[in-house]
């Protein structure tokens, strides 16, 4: 991706705009269909790809920009994550959030354990040093990349358990046939699955 020298006051108007949009749309929800119409009423858009147009060349590259920087960091951006947090009007359930929903209050994030893709952390229990347990969130769809690093911490002899957190959206709620299959794959891999609701 080309390093487009973008003014921090206009980078902020037209991301803080999109994400409104995004939000407005109802993002995590959309078909791959929907998103390019709005990818592409975007750039077309005179207060988003209008502004744009003079700092990323030609109009070919606003779509590119728009996918690729903002969008790619949407998710993290409403969990607090990443440099364009600050531009989400409506955030969601942050990490810190979804351990103490799921986990109980007496649990906490050690400080400095938190990583990306997907999002997880070391927690443990306050005022202890020795309970500690992995915690992934993501959603359902992501299942097998929230696995993957249970899998490769577990089969190198990793001593501390996985929680793996399936954020549920109240719209469109995890089915009992799928809970069933997590549950299956959770035992067979000796981690546990929680499911965190969303509005």
């Amino acid at each position: 991706m080309t390093d487009y020298k973008i003014p921090r006051d206009l980078e902020k108007d037209v991301v803080t705009r999109i994400y409104t949009k995004a939000d407005e749309a109802q993002w995590r929800h959309l078909q791959d269909a929907e998103r390019t119409r709005l990818y592409q009423e975007w750039t077309e858009d005179p207060e988003i790809g209008g502004r744009l147009l003079g700092f990323v060349g030609q109009q070919s590259n606003i779509r590119p920009w728009l996918k690729d920087c903002p969008m790619k960091e949407y998710e993290r951006a409403r969990r607090g994550e990443g440099k364009y947090a600050k531009y989400v009007m409506r955030p969601a359930a942050t990490l810190e959030q979804m351990v103490a929903a799921t986990a109980g209050r007496g649990w906490e994030i050690i400080s400095g354990t938190i990583q990306q893709k997907p999002m997880r952390a070391r927690i443990r229990e306050v005022g202890t040093e020795t309970e500690e347990r992995h915690f992934v969130a993501g959603p359902v769809a992501n299942l097998k990349h929230l696995l993957w690093p249970a899998i490769l911490d577990l089969s190198n002899g990793g001593i501390w358990p996985w929680t793996i957190c399936v954020v549920d959206p109240f719209r469109a709620p995890v089915p009992p046939e799928r809970r069933e299959e997590h549950r299956r794959v959770a035992n067979f891999l000796g981690v546990q699955v929680v499911y965190f609701e969303e509005m």
